[in-house]
């Protein structure tokens, strides 16, 4: 960890830090080799409809473009240019900023079999100028980092050609044991940089980029972390959405009250968790295409068998997306319980209903009082087993 540190040290040295009073406006000079002509766009991303915006645009000419702008604070931003839908990230702040690129080496993809685009995104690139980019930068081409991505590229490979389901599952086990280890540097890497750097924007993007793949993480140490950040890193999105994820985290805890919700049945109907007020009620989150999620049926089938007669009942609330492949695994599995569907009402978001209760993973279970109120919130099925005897071993 100390080659970390003094890199970043040295890093922050060899540049400076910039005066955080800054006049609030940023001029971006940019210089692509590989297009000539075309619109330029700076975007950033809208939280709340995951849709990009465009806040300025230009002409790109002999390859060159220039953007000046206002700005209250740096920001993760995306550079887009038409035609050809050629895209990179950079982070934004006030000052004169240097951005060159080089198409080749990009990585093109095509994504409109699923309504969506083609294009590519470029990896031949640098932005001079935006401390919080030289932060990013110093995480993200770390040796580690560089290191855990070839790993995963191997890993995604050999899952991809393997044929047989328990080689697939083996796969997928590995990459879960190495991601997480490379967690646990990753953490130490953010936790390092935003305790010598508290005001510094990038280290509250980061921590939310990792908070969103490793939602696991335990309520108190986020809102520990949080506690850390000044200004104006503490007023970005970045830290007012994981205040959001605090907010919803602590009114999960056990002894709150769950959120009410609607959803549809197989046949369409509606079905509403407070009707099932005088049950336990087992909330299952699970998937088709979740492999734990379908392995531990038998087990709840059997716990089912147990303690529905006492007054336990299970509602399975599934990820799919595609109502045929819900239909095919109810048909297949025969779960006794209720089953209903979540939904996705913004695109590129998770579903609503897995979003109110904060899903880390699938499967994850959360069991409910006869009051409504949350006993325990998990993904280990033990745990569940272990809260389940409890409940009921005085009936």
């Amino acid at each position: 960890m100390k080659y970390t540190l003094l890199s970043i040290v040295t890093l922050l040295l060899m540049q400076g830090c910039k005066n955080s009073q800054t006049d609030g406006k940023y001029t971006l000079h940019g210089q692509i080799k590989g297009i000539t002509s075309g619109t330029v766009k700076l975007q950033r991303l809208d939280d709340a409809t995951r849709q990009s915006i465009t806040i300025d645009s230009t002409v790109l000419q002999n390859g060159k473009f220039q953007l000046t702008g206002p700005i209250d604070r740096p920001e993760m931003m995306s550079i887009k240019i038409e035609p050809g839908n050629w895209s990179a990230t950079l982070f934004i702040e006030s000052g004169e900023l240097q951005f060159q690129a080089d198409t080749s080496g990009s990585t093109h993809y095509d994504y409109t079999a699923y309504g969506d685009s083609k294009g590519a995104i470029l990896r031949n690139c640098s932005l001079i100028g935006s401390e919080n980019q030289d932060i990013f930068d110093a995480f993200e081409k770390h040796p580690k980092s560089l290191a855990a991505k070839k790993m995963f590229e191997q890993l995604n490979k050999k899952y991809e050609v393997a044929g047989k389901p328990e080689e697939k599952e083996a796969i997928r086990a590995e990459m879960e044991a190495f991601g997480d280890k490379h967690k646990i540097w990753e953490l130490h890497w953010i936790d390092s940089i935003t305790q010598q750097h508290p005001s510094l924007v990038a280290g509250a993007y980061l921590l939310e980029r990792y908070q969103l793949f490793n939602e696991s993480m335990p309520v108190a140490e986020l809102d520990k972390r949080l506690q850390v950040f000044q200004s104006p890193a503490k007023e970005s999105n970045y830290i007012k959405n994981l205040q959001g994820k605090v907010a919803v985290k602590k009114a999960l805890l056990p002894g709150n009250q769950a959120p009410d919700f609607k959803a549809l049945k197989r046949d369409s109907s509606d079905f509403q968790l407070s009707s099932l007020r005088g049950k336990y009620v087992l909330l299952d989150f699970w998937a088709s295409w979740c492999v734990p999620c379908r392995q531990a049926i038998p087990h709840w089938k059997e716990a089912y068998k147990t303690y529905h007669d006492k007054g336990l009942e299970i509602v399975g609330v599934t990820n799919d997306s595609r109502w045929p492949d819900w239909f095919k695994a109810l048909d297949q599995e025969k779960m006794p319980w209720i089953q209903v569907a979540d939904d996705f009402p913004i695109k590129n978001s998770p579903a609503r209903i897995a979003t109110l209760y904060d899903i880390p993973s699938l499967p994850t279970y959360v069991l409910l009082d006869k009051e409504g109120k949350i006993i325990i919130h998990t993904t280990s099925k033990e745990e569940m087993d272990a809260q389940l005897k409890a409940a009921f071993s005085t009936l």
